[in-house]
This record gives C-alpha cells, structure tokens and sequence, in this order.
C-alpha cells in the first residue's frame, strides 16, 4: 500500500459541486467518486463554482448566446443577461486559484461555465442548428486556459477514459513533484538530479522534447541557473501535455529491459518479451510489464532504474496501469 507521504500533494482547483457541495441549478450536487475517494486521500482541494455565488442556488438554467460574435450569457426562461456577474466572478477567482500553486483542474462537463468543451453557442432567437452553430468552452474554463495554458485540465466525463485518466494523473503529480522542487531553491545538482529521475517518464511523453530539455540541463551553471528553471519548466509543461502513446511507452520499457541483458537467463528474457508483447497487443494492462522490471530490479538490482519516477509515478491504488484500455 501507498502512504500518502510518498507523494507529493497535489492541488487541484475542482468544480464545487464535483465535490458534493449542493449548488448546481436545481439545488443538487454532480458528486464524483474518482476525486472524493480516489484522489482525496492525494490531494488538496480548492473548489470555485461561478454559477451559484452569482446567481443563488436553485436558480434559472443559462446558456451561452452568440450574438454576431459577442458572447453573452442569458436565462434560458427569462433571457436575464448575467455575463456580467459571471466574468466579474472568473476575473477574481481565477487569479486566485493560481496563487495557490494549483497543479490542475478538474470541471464539471456540459456547463456553460465550466465545461472544456462541445459546449453549444445559441442563437439570439434561443435556437441552435448543430454543425451551422459555433460549440466551445464554457466561460470560466476558457479563461482558465487562457491565463494558464500550461494547466492541466480535464472535465470530470471525460476522466472516465483510462487514457485520459492516466495521462490527467501523470500530468498533475509530476507538475506537483516539479511545484514542490522549485519551492525547496534548488541548485544545478538538484535539477540535474530532478532531469535524471524523470528521464523515463519524459521520454515516455515525447522523445524530442526530453532531447531539448538535456541541453538546458547541462549548461545550466549557479550564474545561469534562474533561466535555466524558466526554460527547464516551460519544456516540462509542453511534455506533460502530450499523451503517451503505446508505442513510445514500450520504447521505454525496452530501454529499461536493456539494463538487465547480460544477467538474464533465456527464460526470463522470454518472459518479459512475452508479457511485453501481449501489453503492445492490448491483452494485458501495462502493470504486468512493469512488475516483470521491478522483479529484474529487486532481484540484479539497479541504482539508476531504482529512483526512475516512471516506475511509481503516482499512487499504486488509483489503479490506472491496470487498465488495458490506458494505453493506446
């Protein structure tokens, strides 16, 4: 079992009533069990509603309504405007959430505040006409995104895609293991030291960005060291957001089996190209690949492969590597 303090703790802005709170239109809740059991026992929580402070709770639907390319948003019983009311909120709340060093955001789907996307732009006549009218983001996650384009951010439908889930989750405990690194002032051995650790975890993301991020690395001098930070943490943003691919995954997997070539017995070998094999063939879940390695380093032993974040990038329990269906 995974002890929390093993990880770093994540914080993650979450839309309120993901988290139970009852502020939704109709007095209700949308209640998430990956966030409040999953993630709970990991995370900090910092929950921002832009609907319920502005407008009471239950209150009128609202939707977003395109007029000639002014976005307003209206009640869809009364046609009250209240964009005013919303952006007001989001131009406060959102500079605030990033103060507190939020490593991602989780929104509530479908809502024409929070939603990440398919959100639909009607028409002044209250109509929308399907691939005729525009479909975006709700107000408060566009802003979001575009204050802080480097978050990672996903809506809670969409977080029950194991792909997605998984990535979602690399992403926000590595930003979080990054977050808490800059905090302790670390020197140039520290971020050689940092690049080293998560060699395998980028190169899983995108090989061509781990191949600039070296460089940045290994001039970096006590002189130089702020701007290498700067350089170093925008990379790391750019490889977080992409998602892992099977194939680039199976790369990295083979150069870890490389460690243990010249000790291993044909049978092992076979064993771990096998289970390699029936992974990249979407039979078994990625797990039963890495637990093959960690045999090989508990049992030949390997000071490099041993502190390889890629092994243990976030909590055993969350379970995400025992899906087939997280790779691609």
């Amino acid at each position: 079992m995974s002890s929390p303090s093993e990880f770093p703790q994540v914080r993650l802005a979450v839309s309120d009533c993901l988290r139970g709170t009852e502020c939704r239109y109709n007095g209700g809740h949308a209640q998430d069990d990956f966030l409040n059991h999953g993630l709970a026992p990991y995370a900090k929580f910092y929950p921002f509603c832009p609907e319920a402070p502005v407008l009471g709770t239950p209150r009128e639907t609202i939707r977003i309504v395109n007029f000639d390319g002014e976005i307003r948003v209206r009640g869809t019983r009364t046609d009250t405007d209240v964009t005013q009311g919303i952006e007001d909120y989001n131009r406060k709340m959102i500079p605030k959430l990033l103060s507190q060093g939020v490593d991602g955001a989780v929104v509530k789907s479908r809502s024409p505040t929070c939603g990440m996307e398919r959100i639909k732009f009607y028409r002044p006549t209250g109509e929308w006409f399907g691939s005729q009218d525009k479909m975006g983001q709700g107000l408060f996650t566009a802003r979001l995104q575009r204050e802080a384009p480097w978050l990672a951010v996903e809506e809670e439908g969409r977080l029950k895609d194991a792909w997605l889930r998984e990535n979602f989750v690399m992403h926000v405990f590595t930003q979080a293991r990054w977050r808490e690194f800059v905090e302790a002032k670390p020197d140039v051995k520290a971020l050689q030291t940092f690049h080293r650790q998560h060699k395998f975890l980028l190169q899983s993301k995108s090989e061509a960005i781990f191949r600039e991020m070296g460089p940045v690395v290994a001039q970096a001098t006590p002189q130089t060291l702020a701007h290498a930070l700067t350089t170093y943490e925008s990379l790391l943003h750019e490889a977080l957001s992409q998602h892992s691919k099977r194939g680039a995954v199976i790369n990295v997997l083979d150069h870890m089996f490389g460690f243990f070539k010249a000790s291993l017995n044909a049978e092992e070998k076979a064993h771990y190209l096998e289970t390699r094999e029936e992974f990249r063939q979407g039979i078994v879940p990625m797990i039963a690949v890495i637990k093959v390695l960690q045999q090989f380093v508990r049992h030949y032993g390997s000071d490099y492969l041993s502190e390889q974040v890629f092994l243990h990038p976030y909590p055993a329990e969350l379970a995400l590597r025992s899906k087939v269906e997280a790779y691609r």
